[in-house]
């Protein structure tokens, strides 16, 4: 089969010139390669089968680990919450990313060669980009959603469904300009021999800098930036209200010890209260006016369960935090290939560097789901995984308490012991705010 394809070559392209097409796709002046077989790239030649195993890994681990979140969602019906329906919008995307992307992505990272046709190459940048933008702009709406459900827990949230479906279309409409600045070349329209062969590169008569650099702004920068505006609103709103109803509790429980005093108190009491509201024609107004007020407030209160949400703020800022940090290094090395001339002397370290961005920017496709299995588990599983590496709250107390001298007193300091308590207590799935906070409104 190579004679063959030898012999077609030979007589259909010179050898100097056939040297120089092998040198161009390959790196390598060699007319014996069979250029429509797929060649590995001389850049990742001694790492390719460490590339192959931390991407392998990343597929398996991230279909598993989202494959579990969305049934946990599906069979427990939480998708009725909008929260959970915008985590397994992500749990969608992050699938999408496992299966079809990376392994995409990975064979153009490793073949030198384009032999993937036509197609492929214009829309592969649209496929390695759609749950990308999907990702950042349900990261988006789930911030805004929550910071209209705290601020007003008894209006209507967002249509789940709707935003979802309007993360997709938006994504899709904001990567349809990149077939206008990607060209290919069949070279098999001009040597048979080379049927199936292409090359794929930016279209350079258009200026691809300028779309790229908005994409970073309006599909990065700005997404990030409003997310991180929304939940510093969300954590101010969470200890404003926090605060607001430990002051309406320790005044309704001061209401409820005044009521148990004495009868002779409680008739000087009203009848100084009548007093004022004889003296002043604004007053009785003013205490209606402060009880319904006061009312419609501890409603919309007791509509908030606090603790849960400040529960759920605590693991989706670390989401939205390490989706951010994972995805940066590869959109400004984006930008800088653009600007920055690639030549066979830095072409391998362009290559290596690359390949690891990529790599780091779709990390999140495993931490996401990590950190909803963390904030779905019980308080029992976790100090019972937390014991797996001797973190427990069990075993911190169990050091504290067996280091006791002969005489009986105390080798370590009991300051020490209750700071082991605290991080323990920090350490937990939140439960531990809430218990604080019961005991100190009924300490007060």
């Amino acid at each position: 089969m190579e004679d063959n394809y030898t012999q077609d070559v030979e007589n259909e392209v010179p050898p100097h010139v056939w040297g120089i097409i092998h040198e161009f796709l390959l790196g390598q002046a060699d007319p014996g390669l069979d250029l429509r077989q797929p060649h590995l790239r001389p850049s990742v030649a001694s790492s390719y089968p460490f590339i192959l195993f931390m991407y392998s890994l990343l597929m398996v681990t991230g279909v598993a680990l989202n494959l579990s979140v969305f049934v946990h969602i599906i069979r427990n019906k939480l998708y009725n919450d909008v929260t959970c329906s915008f985590v397994l919008n992500n749990v969608i995307s992050d699938i999408v990313k496992c299966v079809v992307v990376l392994p995409m992505t990975l064979y153009v990272l490793l073949v030198n060669n384009w032999i993937l046709g036509e197609l492929l190459c214009s829309f592969l940048p649209m496929l390695q980009d759609i749950p990308m933008h999907t990702t950042t702009l349900t990261f988006v709406l789930m911030a805004w959603d929550r910071l209209r459900f705290i601020r007003h827990p008894t209006k209507a949230r967002m249509p789940a469904f709707v935003c979802i479906i309007g993360t997709w279309l938006a994504s899709v409409c904001f990567v349809l300009p990149y077939p206008i600045y990607i060209i290919y070349i069949d070279l098999g329209k001009h040597i048979s021999a080379l049927d199936g062969v292409g090359i794929c590169l930016i279209n350079l008569a258009d200026d691809m800098q300028e779309y790229m650099r908005g994409i970073f702004l309006i599909m990065y920068a700005s997404p990030l930036a409003t997310i991180s505006y929304f939940y510093v609103k969300v954590s101010r709103e969470l200890q404003t209200q926090q605060s607001s109803l430990t002051v309406i509790k320790f005044e309704t429980r001061r209401e409820g010890r005044s009521r148990t005093d004495s009868h002779s108190t409680t008739t000087d009491f009203r009848s100084s209260r009548g007093d004022c509201d004889r003296s002043s024609q604004y007053s009785r107004n003013s205490y209606r006016d402060h009880d319904i007020g006061r009312t419609r407030y501890e409603t919309d209160v007791s509509d908030l369960d606090l603790v849960k949400e400040k529960r759920t703020q605590k693991y989706l800022v670390p989401m939205v935090t390490l989706y951010a940090i994972c995805l940066c290094p590869l959109m400004i090395l984006r930008l800088a290939r653009l600007v920055l001339p690639e030549t066979y002397d830095n072409n391998k370290n362009f290559d290596i560097t690359y390949t690891m961005f990529v790599w780091l920017a779709f990390a999140p496709t495993c931490s996401t789901p990590l950190l909803y299995a963390i904030w779905q588990m019980n308080r029992s599983s976790k100090e019972r995984l937390l014991g797996y590496f001797r973190f427990s709250n069990r075993k911190l107390r169990q050091s504290c308490e067996t280091v006791i001298t002969a005489a009986g007193t105390p080798a370590v300091p009991r300051a020490k012991c209750s700071h082991a308590d605290s991080i323990v207590q920090q350490v937990d799935d939140g439960h531990s705010d809430n218990n604080s906070f019961q005991q100190d409104f009924a300490s007060s």
